[in-house]
């Protein structure tokens, strides 16, 4: 192109430009000046032949008066579309206020939508008198008209130079605009993996309960718009007068903190003004905690205030109400302060152990949250980016997706999806859930650390990543040694702090989306609340039940029938191949003796195939850490998701497999058992299926253990009914009767306690039986055992945990405490001699009122037989009661 041509063309890219702007500040678009100074850039500095003009918002935070600045020609600009004289006044005052006359010789402003007529302010002109350097309204204040009429100076290859960046800037804009229109649809698509995860069964949304703490920090993290006021209400519960009041009292200086200064600022409309906002919040109060934590239990640095001489006396008089109103602030302002923190962070990573939550937490929040509030928000499960090529994985998978931008580079990509954040005031989120199932976890790591430190250089772009814990503190731990670190925000642990009532409905929740009608007695529902991957699969096995009542948990048993589930969840084909395949990984561990991992070498192709399948569900096997080096590559590790479920793998492998065809590594492996890692999972595995199939030659080797009898009494609660038998009675009352060892008394005692199905031969009766039998001494001796602990420090400790015992029966419903059952009242009756007055005169006032009901009269017959005098007289007295009743 010619000469006239290049200006052509470039003035009307300038009019196109102002006509956007004018479009985008009549819209409510008030971040557009932030965008249009980089715009600028390149095409100030050819114009004005400054080389290295520079952004200063990007060299210091809320640079005062100019936007652009060029050190070597002296150069500055300041980027506005307001043209009012106030305007321009009040920027000369800051120029000068600020003594940029010492950087700068010369200060354009640069309205971007078009200068008044004139300028004849006479504050304007108060300024221009008082700045330093020389400054004209007709020379200094331009717009695009000016920078058209500046076309002309320049030479063709200028003209070009601007025409290219004007060009590609544009290019870019239609782009953006192209993706704009499209962002629905691609939003649409790009959490299209979600339904892949409810179909996989690894996002539950029904069975969803999210910590309250994990909650808030991801509301200040994901929409710091809508939740910063929470953040005004915290400061301005921050108070400071009682402090003073106590330093005066005590004669020490006042804490003269700015916090009042902080209390009212004006709201924030833009993203940009939020974040200087909560700067100058976080400014005063880490100034204020400077000052406060002197006075604080804590102390800055352990450092703590030391009065005068003078006033040693006063100090110590006042000096704990001082230190208790300085320690609460303290802690205010600490948590004040992490709440900033958290809007001002980019990366936000959870990491935890298998089976915690972590896939369903965020899928929980694309899929509602985010929606809810309108965050635009991309989901990636990472296991997919396998299929995607290095080093560009993540953005090949974003880009795999007709509505996606026509990007080839990672930059381009985030400046897109930062300028949608900005046109909707809310950050545009990337979520890529479990980085640890990508396979090349070395190069993986790297790719990561590219891609985080990209997006840590845009403003409105934030990344959630979760990983097994195990996989992050190996391989992606290094992240906390990069510059963007300081912008990351980790929860270890989303379950460590789930309530009780949060537990109960994740029960509940599992129950109902499984469509489980079952009754649990408490130690069962306690059981599964404790669990959460024995919950999974105790509820894929349940799937469907409507009736039933389930007094214990038997882990054997639900391992059994969930492998067997998976099992035929496999073509008739594979199902063989996948119980040698299981075989096959407990052989391997145990010649390798590596109980946490084991190599996929030297597995064929189908059982390849089935692992894969199983890690991919992530409740049997899961992936490991591959081994380094040339001769481990391409080979996986594995292992198994819980502990418990690989013992009893192993376990069964060896009572079915192992036992009919090689006695001799049988004999071998009890051998050596004692001195593995595995010994007590296996032992109590190999012991219960023995049991369960009656092999005598196992039992036999079980038995001959010096500690078998420690592991039946472990055990007890695996032996479920159909394995009970009369030889496990007789074992029981030899413990109950044995006088040496007082833990082994105490355990098989409340085991028996709590198990109050009389279906089953080890019952609560076995317990009332003995009790019964026990003169008074030796009655007193022994609930003197079983209610005490080896930790006890004080005599009579055990009578407490009695009377706790009767609280809990007291507590209950007249109709609860009926269903506690006839033995377990027995109970009562047979310890209530042993309580402290109020709780005996309680429970017999209580037993009195069953009694009347025609309730409770089979314990009363039972508790009767006792030999013990002091039950005989809680007899009596209930009987006496009611005979006056």
């Amino acid at each position: 192109m010619n000469k006239l041509e290049y200006i052509q063309k470039s003035n009307a890219y300038l009019g196109r430009l102002v006509h956007e702007i004018k479009a985008a500040t009549a819209s409510g678009y008030f971040d557009i000046n932030t965008v249009a100074e980089d715009f600028f850039v390149p095409i100030l500095a050819e114009l004005y032949n400054c080389s290295d003009l520079r952004n200063q918002n990007q060299i210091k935070m809320n640079f005062p008066a100019v936007d652009l600045g060029c050190r070597s020609s002296r150069i500055s600009f300041q980027v506005t579309s307001d043209p009012s004289s106030a305007k321009v006044a009040k920027t000369l005052k800051k120029f000068r206020t600020h003594g940029l006359d010492a950087d700068f010789d010369h200060l354009y402003i640069l309205v971007i939508t078009e200068k008044q007529a004139n300028y004849t302010s006479k504050l304007l002109q108060e300024q221009v008198d008082l700045l330093p350097i020389e400054f004209s309204v007709t020379k200094h204040i331009i717009d695009y008209q000016n920078l058209a009429s500046k076309l002309s100076d320049l030479d063709v290859n200028q003209l070009e130079k601007i025409y290219d960046i004007l060009e590609r800037e544009f290019a870019k804009k239609d782009v953006h605009l192209e993706f704009r229109s499209q962002l629905e649809k691609f939003l649409e698509f790009s959490q299209s993996k979600l339904e892949v995860e409810k179909r996989t069964k690894k996002y539950i949304p029904s069975i969803f309960v999210e910590t309250t703490s994990a909650k808030e920090q991801m509301r200040f993290f994901a929409n710091p718009m809508f939740f910063y006021r929470r953040i005004d209400d915290a400061i301005e519960r921050i108070d400071l007068s009682r402090l003073n009041e106590l330093l005066e009292l005590a004669k020490v200086s006042n804490v003269e903190s700015k916090i009042d200064g902080i209390k009212s600022l004006p709201e924030a409309n833009t993203l940009v003004e939020l974040e200087s906002r909560l700067q100058d919040q976080r400014d005063v109060l880490c100034y204020t905690k400077d000052l406060v934590s002197s006075f604080s239990w804590r102390g800055k640095g352990g450092k703590k205030y030391e009065p005068s001489k003078n006033s040693e006396v006063d100090w110590e008089i006042f000096r704990y109400p001082i230190e208790a109103k300085g320690s609460s602030i303290d802690r205010q302002v600490d948590e004040v302060i992490s709440e900033i923190d958290l809007t001002q962070a980019k990366i936000f990573l959870i990491t935890g152990m298998a089976g915690q939550g972590k896939t369903n937490f965020v899928c929980d929040l694309i899929e509602n949250q985010f929606s809810a509030f309108e965050i635009p928000s991309i989901f990636i499960p990472a296991r997919v980016l396998n299929d995607y090529p290095a080093p560009n994985r993540i953005l090949a998978f974003i880009t795999n997706n007709r509505y996606a931008p026509k990007v080839s580079k990672l930059h381009d990509l985030l400046e897109l999806l930062n300028n949608i954040a900005m046109e909707n005031q809310k950050p545009f989120i990337i979520a890529i859930d479990g980085i640890n199932e990508v396979g090349a976890l070395d190069e993986f790591n790297a790719e990561l650390k590219i891609f985080l430190e990209a997006v840590c250089q845009y403003d409105l772009v934030k990344v959630i990543l979760t990983c097994r814990s195990e996989f992050f503190d190996h391989k992606f731990a290094e992240i906390f040694n990069e510059p963007f670190s300081e912008h990351l925000h980790r929860i270890q642990d989303l379950r460590s702090k789930m309530s009780k009532e949060s537990r109960r409905r994740m029960l509940r929740a599992y129950f109902e989306h499984f469509s489980i009608s079952l009754r649990l007695s408490k130690n069962a529902a306690k059981f599964l609340k404790n669990d959460l991957i024995l919950l999974r699969i105790f509820c894929e096995i349940k799937e469907g039940a409507k009736s039933g009542y389930v007094s214990e948990i038997y882990k054997g048993d639900i391992f059994e029938a969930y492998l067997q589930k998976k099992i035929r969840d496999f073509p008739i084909v594979q199902q063989q191949h996948v119980l040698r395949s299981l075989y096959k990984i407990a052989e391997g561990m145990l010649d390798s003796d590596n109980y946490s991992q084991l190599s996929t070498q030297g597995f064929e192709a189908v059982e390849i195939q089935i692992i894969e399948q199983l890690i991919a569900e992530d409740v049997v096997l899961r992936r490991e850490l591959p081994d380094t080096g040339l001769s481990s590559v391409g080979i996986e590790n594995m292992s198994f998701t819980y502990d418990e479920l690989r013992d009893f793998i192993i376990a069964y492998y060896v009572m079915n497999e192992l036992s009919g065809s090689d006695t001799e590594k049988v004999e071998n492996l009890f051998k050596r058992l004692p001195h593995l890692p595995i010994y007590e999972g296996v032992f109590r595995y190999i012991y219960v299926l023995a049991r369960k199939s009656e092999h005598q030659v196992i039992l036999g080797l079980c038995e001959g253990f010096p500690d078998f009898l420690r592991h039946y009494i472990d055990n007890l609660p695996l032996l479920s009914a159909e394995v009970q038998n009369e030889e496990d009675v007789a074992r029981v009352q030899d413990i109950l009767s044995s006088s040496q060892d007082a833990q082994s008394i105490r355990s098989v005692a409340w085991f028996i306690f709590r198990r109050r199905d009389e279906g089953e031969l080890l019952n609560a009766g076995l317990l009332v039986n003995h009790i019964n039998g026990l003169p008074e001494a030796d009655c007193r001796k022994f609930l003197e055992v079983i209610f005490s602990s080896p930790d006890d420090f004080q005599p009579g400790i055990w009578r407490r945990r009695i009377n706790d015992l009767l609280g809990s029966l007291l507590e209950l419903p007249d109709d609860e405490k009926i269903s506690v059952g006839d033995h377990a009242l027995a109970f009562a009756l047979q310890v209530v001699g042993y309580a402290d007055w109020e709780e005996r005169e309680n429970i017999f006032n209580c037993f009195s009122n069953l009694q009347s009901k025609g309730q409770a009269q089979p314990a009363i017959e039972l508790a009767s037989r006792a030999l013990s005098d002091t039950t005989q007289l809680s007899i009596s007295e209930i009987t006496a009661s009611r005979a006056e009743t």
